[in-house]
């Protein structure tokens, strides 16, 4: 509420606790899903700045929870940096990558923080998205999450990380075209990304 968004940036959100400083280099396009399991998924995205213009060479950090709401820090049948990724866009500020659609998840409720939300009546649940964070030149850098239209807990988000204009639709897709562009399989889930970003002050 103190460092809201200028006109034309995207909204932040919360780091949350899973987020690794030394995540995995990867291409353009590449997959950050290292194990079988989950519904494909098909994330493509642009940087630009509040002002619509593309960032070159913009670096973006993104990180998400399983199938079953399971970070890979959390599992110890993955591989390290599995469902991770940083990836540099190309001269129109692009990136794309090839994932599985998350899952809705609990927050740890033992402790301090289950005896907190038993008092407020609240749930554990953060409803099923993908972190982001982008960086410029130029530019600060913004760290966001985009969340899965369809799920549920959007509305009582356990941590109150929702914000309406980050809510976006994974459309189920069948576009033979795109598929073969990126390797993926028919049917597919595929969402778009803007992440605009505010000059740095």
């Amino acid at each position: 509420m103190a460092n809201r968004a200028p006109a034309g940036a995207t909204d932040s959100t919360v780091l949350g606790p899973f987020h690794m400083v030394d995540s995995p280099p990867r291409r353009l396009g590449d997959p950050i899903s290292l194990v079988p399991g989950g519904e494909p998924t098909l994330v493509t995205g642009q940087v630009l700045a509040a002002g619509g213009h593309p960032l070159p060479g913009a670096v973006v950090d993104v990180w998400q929870a399983d199938e079953k709401g399971f970070y890979d820090v959390q599992r110890d049948d993955v591989p390290t940096g599995h469902l991770r990724g940083l990836f540099t866009c190309d001269d129109e500020g692009r990136f794309a990558f090839r994932t599985i659609l998350p899952a809705p998840y609990p927050i740890p409720d033992d402790g301090p923080v289950g005896e907190l939300l038993a008092a407020a009546g609240r749930h554990p649940y953060r409803p099923a998205h993908i972190h982001f964070i982008a960086g410029a030149d130029g530019h600060a850098p913004l760290t966001t999450h985009v969340f899965v239209s369809e799920s549920p807990y959007l509305d009582s988000d356990a941590v109150f990380g929702v914000k309406d204009s980050l809510v976006l639709d994974f459309a189920r897709a069948e576009d033979a075209e795109l598929a073969a562009a990126y390797g993926m399989p028919v049917p597919f889930r595929h969402a778009h990304v803007e992440l605009r970003l505010r000059e740095s002050r």
